[in-house]
């Protein structure tokens, strides 16, 4: 190839790697200037958006508690996992049968009420150790979010 015929070549190669460059500096920049705090990105609710407002002390002390709770909400956790599992067994099978159905969804919802409970009480035993602006902080992250927010005076 001639110095002649490099030419035209050598300027494409020039313009693509500006392009590329470019793109790729300007794709960095974008996600650098845009960049959200970590809890904007993911998307907490309920106890996990409680135990981030929470100060790292009393977030460590919930976790402990919660922990501790983890022995007695086992078997609630499988019992509500089996009633699960045979509500989709009898929408699976080829004929259903609407009283079996209705007592696994009886089960996997008490299940789930009797760990709603465990999970309330661990709550309120650990909350009676905390000072009020704690309190508040735990309300406006359990309670609070989505409804209108009314100070009280």
């Amino acid at each position: 190839m001639t110095p002649k015929s490099l030419k035209p070549w050598l300027m494409v190669s020039v313009l693509l790697n500006v392009f590329l460059l470019g793109g790729v500096g300007g794709g960095l920049y974008h996600w650098m200037a845009t960049a959200k705090p970590v809890e904007a990105v993911v998307n907490q609710h309920g106890l996990r958006q409680a135990m981030f407002k929470l100060p790292p002390e009393r977030r460590r002390e919930l976790r402990q508690l919660l922990r501790h709770n983890r022995a007695d909400s086992q078997p609630l956790i499988m019992a509500g996992r089996e009633a699960r599992l045979g509500v989709i067994q009898q929408l699976q099978a080829p004929t259903l049968d609407r009283d079996v159905l209705v007592a696994e969804l009886a089960k996997a919802r008490e299940a789930d009420t009797a760990l709603r409970a465990l999970v309330d009480t661990t709550l309120a035993q650990f909350a009676s150790t905390l000072p009020q602006d704690e309190r508040q902080h735990l309300v406006e992250a359990l309670y609070l979010r989505g409804q209108a927010k009314t100070k009280q005076k």
